[in-house]
C-alpha cells in the first residue's frame, strides 16, 4: 500500500468520488470549470485487487501512469482532465481532490 504525504497551508478539505473504469479510456475527472478553482492536490487510487489502471493526465492519448492493484498516485496543482483505462472491466477507482 502506498504512503501519501503532503503539506500545504491551503487545504481545508477533500472532495471524494468513486468511478468505475473498463478497457476503454474514460474521463474520471473533468478539467476545473471555474477559473478560480485550483486543485492543490489530486489523488487517484486503483481499488481493485488484481486489475491494473492506467491514469492519463490529458483529454487525448492512450499512454499514462500505470497503477498496479491497490496503488495510488498524487499530483499537485493539476487542473486538467483525468482519464483512466483498466486491464479489466468494472475496475473501481477513487479520486480525492483538494480545491482552493
Amino acid at each position: 500500500m502506498a504512503n501519501i504525504a503532503f503539506s500545504t497551508p491551503f487545504t481545508k478539505s477533500f472532495i471524494h468520488t468513486n468511478a468505475t473504469v473498463g478497457v476503454a479510456a474514460t474521463e474520471i475527472l473533468a478539467a476545473t470549470a471555474n477559473a478560480y478553482d485550483k486543485r492543490v492536490m489530486l489523488i487517484v487510487q486503483n481499488q481493485h485487487a488484481t486489475n491494473s489502471v492506467q491514469v492519463i493526465f490529458d483529454s487525448v492519448g492512450s499512454s499514462g501512469i500505470m497503477l498496479l492493484p491497490n496503488q495510488s498516485i498524487s499530483i499537485e496543482n493539476y487542473n486538467g482532465p483525468v482519464r483512466a483505462v483498466a486491464s479489466g472491466a468494472t475496475t473501481p477507482v477513487h479520486i480525492a481532490q483538494a480545491l482552493v
